[in-house]
This record gives structure tokens, sequence and C-alpha cells, in this order.
């Protein structure tokens, strides 16, 4: 491993013990879609596509457990699951951009509604520092994804 992807990883691996929450938080909603797409292709009677998505979700609960419990160094672990962190983090970055919309159209629709304007404010808010915290996980993450790809071109 040369000195730019050492660097990568160690810039990414530090975010793993600050930010271990928001990686959970993002597997465990991939682990949960995966479920959830497999349920769907079983229901359309597609054993095979059921089957890759159940291991793909299994592996998404694998991998926060391993983020949650931490059982594998940081450094290791970026190295060998780079891609699948990034893609939980991308996913789950999009969500928290759209729940954030919706809270702000919700606020924007209704204005007067003093019932829900606290709920929808802290809705947006929470989203909001999600949706900033991913960004910047997701930065460090597609870092190492180039720098892996620059060393193996």
């Amino acid at each position: 491993m040369n000195t730019h992807v050492q660097s990568a990883v160690k810039a990414a691996a530090g975010t793993l013990l600050p930010h271990s929450a928001i990686y959970c938080l993002a597997l465990g909603y991939d682990r949960e879609e995966f479920r959830l797409m497999a349920r769907k292709a079983e229901d359309k009677a597609l054993p095979h596509m059921a089957k890759e998505y159940h291991q793909r979700a299994d592996f998404a609960a694998a991998l926060q457990h391993a983020v949650l419990w931490r059982f594998v160094e940081d450094d290791e672990l970026i190295v060998t699951h780079w891609e699948l962190l990034l893609g939980a983090v991308v996913r789950r970055e999009a969500y928290e951009l759209v729940e954030a919309d919706r809270a702000r159209k919700l606020l924007a629709d209704n204005p007067d509604d003093e019932m829900y304007r606290d709920i929808w404010t802290w809705e947006r808010d929470r989203a909001d520092k999600n949706a900033a915290t991913l960004a910047e996980l997701k930065s460090k993450l597609t870092a190492v994804r180039d720098t892996v790809r620059a060393a193996t071109a």
C-alpha cells in the first residue's frame, strides 16, 4: 500500500470512532432496505434475487456489528470494506436529504400549525445535521476510493 492510500485510509479510519453511531445508522438502514427488497423478490418468485438481497442484508448487519463492537482495527476495516461503507453512507445521506426537504415543505405549507411545527423543525434540524456528517464521511471514503483506484490502475 503506497503512502497516498495509507494517508487516505488513516483519515477515513479516524472517523470510525467519533461517528460510529452514524455509520451504524447507515448500515442498519441498508440492512433493513435489503431485507425489504429480499421480501419483495420472494413475493415475485425470484429466489436468486432474494438470496442475494438476504446475503447483502446479512453482510450489512455483520459490518454494523464490527463497527459497533470495534473488534477489527479501524485501518483494516476501511481497507477491506470501504466500498460497502461508502454505499451505505451515500444511501443514508440521500435519505436524510429527502427527510430534510420533506420537513421544510411541511413547515412552508403549514406555517400556522402550532401542534406539529416543533416536530417538523426538529426533524429538519436532525436530518440536516446527519446529512452534513454523512457528507463528511462520504468525502473521506471517496478519497479512499480514488486513491485505491489510482494505485491499482
